[in-house]
């Protein structure tokens, strides 16, 4: 227990100095991560006794290591490429207000393609299963998870290249687009009920496929692209000398409330009926990954091949090109901790697997330094349609910071997948949106 609380002090310690250096910035990426770990921490500890939790140091020391890596990427990112952390910078305050136009015929293609594509894929889904029509869609959904699961244990998956994989890849590509939109028309105030409307609906669509693999990781990506882009358009809106980061504490911590019963309850919808309580499942989400990379560095497991676990993805490309033997990494091995199991081990575990002691900091350092660059360099104090195509990708790239406490997201993110899902969402911007720049004055 005495290495929980050791890790709990210095990450609380971590966190005051990246909100230190961030100019108390609460979504600065090193100060999120700080966020994530101590509520995972947090969540471990009052789960001590029941997942019988006995904490080394070394456990400790990598994750707050870890964590300091990351702050000193971000820093040192910040310094010496974006000049700032040298002296008072500019406020970003703005004197125009940022339109983005789209005519409601092309919000109506984007509506019928998707449910179009999503329609296909379901008919498939059902025609493929063994039960048919007659199943429950629910049970359908878990079957198909457990199928896929299945795959990538046995052969490392496969260098998907169906037209059904790249259509679904435009329906993800949609809601990212429209939640930006969203974004931008409520707090500028410009957007058209109707309008709105349309972009609600397309955001809901566009997590269906991922919901029929009975997962919920897009509907948390998605929301966590809602979370920046509106913290980010709102300081472009009132300049970047304005502080809303108390604002967002409390919301966040409202809206966790609120998530946990929802997250809870959902996995019966996808037929994954939970066999714990409320309080025991979301335990293991949040906080069983901080036991788990405990347990790992008292037990690891063997290395096959360098980059294995953390570049999955660029493995499994490298395979299909005949250049190396698969990995079957994506899913890490499942450990039991005291009342339950789980398979989740934090941000550090797979490139610490991979690339050993040091590998893990420079790995770390490198995520690091493009957060840095996407946030403080193309993003932050920069106004409108100058920055719009960076808070797009940014939104994309979020939920690998919200999810650095529970896992290294580096198997999704690193990825031709992901080259393929940034230039849609930016194509789509292009086919979709017409930019202007209203010199009216803003209410402020």
């Amino acid at each position: 227990m005495s290495g929980l609380i050791v890790l709990l002090l210095v990450e609380i310690l971590l966190f005051l100095l990246a909100f230190s250096l961030s100019g108390k910035d609460i979504m600065a990426p090193s100060v999120m991560m700080c966020i994530m770990f101590l509520l995972s921490t947090s969540v471990a500890i009052i789960n001590a006794r029941k997942w019988d939790i006995h904490y080394s140091f070394e456990a400790a020391f990598l994750i707050t290591t870890g964590i300091l890596a990351f702050i000193v990427g971000e820093v040192f990112y910040r310094y010496f490429f974006c000049r700032q952390l040298r002296g008072k910078v500019r406020s970003g305050n703005s004197t125009e207000t940022v339109i983005y136009e789209v005519k409601p015929w092309k919000l109506n293609v984007l509506i019928i393609f998707d449910l179009l594509v999503c329609a296909w894929s379901l008919i498939s889904l059902i025609q493929s299963s063994e039960g048919g029509l007659s199943s429950n869609l629910s049970q359908i959904f878990a079957l198909n998870r457990n199928l896929q699961n299945a795959d990538l244990i046995a052969t490392g998956g496969t260098v998907d290249t169906g037209v059904m994989s790249q259509l679904i890849k435009i329906v993800y590509a949609s809601g990212y687009l429209s939640s930006f939109l969203f974004v931008n028309n409520l707090i500028w105030k410009k957007g058209k009920r109707a309008e709105q409307m349309k972009h609600i609906f397309i955001m809901a669509v566009s997590v269906f496929p991922s919901i029929m693999t009975a997962g919920r990781t897009r509907i948390l990506m998605l929301a966590s692209a809602f979370l920046i882009e509106y913290y980010i358009v709102w300081h472009q809106k009132k300049g970047w000398n304005r502080n809303l980061s108390w604002k967002y504490i409390k919301n966040g911590v409202i809206a966790l409330i609120a998530g946990i019963p929802a997250f809870y309850y959902s996995a019966e919808l996808l037929g994954r009926k939970p066999s714990a309580t409320l309080f025991d499942y979301v335990s293991v989400y949040l906080g069983s990954s901080i036991q788990l990379f405990n347990l790992y560095v008292a037990n690891p497991v063997s290395r096959k091949m360098i980059g294995e676990e953390s570049l999955f993805s660029v493995i499994k490309v490298l395979h299909f090109l005949g250049l190396c033997d698969v990995s079957t990494s994506y899913n890490l091995e499942i450990r039991s901790m005291g009342m339950g199991s789980s398979n989740v081990y934090t941000f550090f575990r797979r490139p610490l697997h991979d690339f050993g002691f040091f590998g893990m900091y420079v790995f770390t350092i490198l995520v690091a330094m493009l957060f840095s660059w996407l946030y403080f360099k193309k993003i932050k104090y920069k106004q409108g349609s100058r920055a719009a195509i960076w808070v797009l990708v940014y939104g994309y790239f979020y939920y690998w910071i919200i999810s650095s406490s529970i896992l290294q997201y580096s198997v999704t993110y690193i990825s031709v997948a992901t080259c393929i899902m940034l230039c849609m969402i930016l194509l789509l911007n292009k086919f979709v949106v017409t930019c202007r720049e209203d010199s009216s004055p803003v209410e402020r």
